[in-house]
């Protein structure tokens, strides 16, 4: 019966999850590959043999169980694990190989959430995507972070930019929310991208506004000179009394025979 059930949840749900290549967190890909186990009706063989199944209705579904599981693993990690036959012997096992509890992996987690900071280009979902990372991560490994820890990390975390917002959220309040900052974080995050675009707009349009005068300009015409662009005291024809002795003068000097002037 539970072997139909499986078949029938296989037939209509298509779970694609990446696989396994032993160089990423491996407690994120543990929890999606039992997720597909939970969806195929498949997770109770994580536990073992229940005393009320029979033997051949065992072996049915630890196989695809099995098989669920090596689907969800590139060939480098399916190498160290292909002659292991049940699940949950497949499982410890991905446990040991990946899973470090050792004191060296605790302190290196314990160094990358402490460290943890979010660079001015970076968007705050992918800041709290590493920082739920590393929680998860340590605990995979039985290390407990408390929520008001994980909080107070987030808001350190945060650069310069969100300044004020970091002293809103840290003062005057007698509890800390994880969910609560997350989101008030979201929100300044929105609320600073759209002051960003309010000041593009304004400077495209002071910039549309300066080319629209000088657009304007060309069609001044001078009254001295008669030349378009410009007025009196940028004419570049000179001043018209000037022009009208050099004329004078021209004509004085032809009369007199002096061809120095010409």
């Amino acid at each position: 019966m539970v072997a139909h059930v499986a078949m029938a949840f296989a037939s209509v749900i298509k779970c694609d999850i990446e696989k396994f290549v032993g160089r990423m967190n491996f407690g994120l890909w543990q929890t999606q590959v039992k997720d597909v186990l939970i969806q195929y009706g498949l997770h109770k063989v994580l536990k073992g043999k229940p005393f009320d199944m029979k033997e051949e209705e065992w072996e049915e579904l630890d196989l695809r169980a099995v098989s669920a599981i090596r689907l969800c693993l590139a060939k480098n990690v399916l190498a160290n694990v292909q002659k292991i036959s049940t699940t949950k012997e497949l499982w410890e096992r991905l446990e040991g190989l990946y899973q470090a509890k050792g004191i060296s992996n605790w302190l290196l987690l314990k160094e990358k959430f402490h460290n943890l900071r979010m660079s001015d280009d970076m968007k705050v979902s992918d800041h709290l995507s590493n920082l739920n990372e590393i929680v998860c991560e340590l605990e995979a490994i039985r290390v407990k972070v408390e929520e008001e820890d994980i909080s107070l990390r987030l808001i350190w975390s945060l650069p310069s930019s969100y300044k004020l917002i970091k002293l809103v959220l840290m003062y005057g309040k007698e509890t800390l929310s994880f969910d609560e900052i997350a989101s008030k974080i979201l929100c300044e995050e929105r609320r600073m991208k759209s002051n960003e675009n309010m000041t593009t707009n304004s400077i495209m349009v002071v910039r549309s506004g300066t080319h629209g005068n000088k657009n304007h300009k060309m069609n001044v015409v001078c009254w001295q000179c008669g030349k378009p662009g410009h007025v009196r005291k940028y004419s570049r024809g000179g001043d018209t009394s000037q022009k009208n002795d050099s004329d004078s003068t021209k004509s004085v000097s032809l009369i007199m025979g002096d061809n120095d002037l010409l």
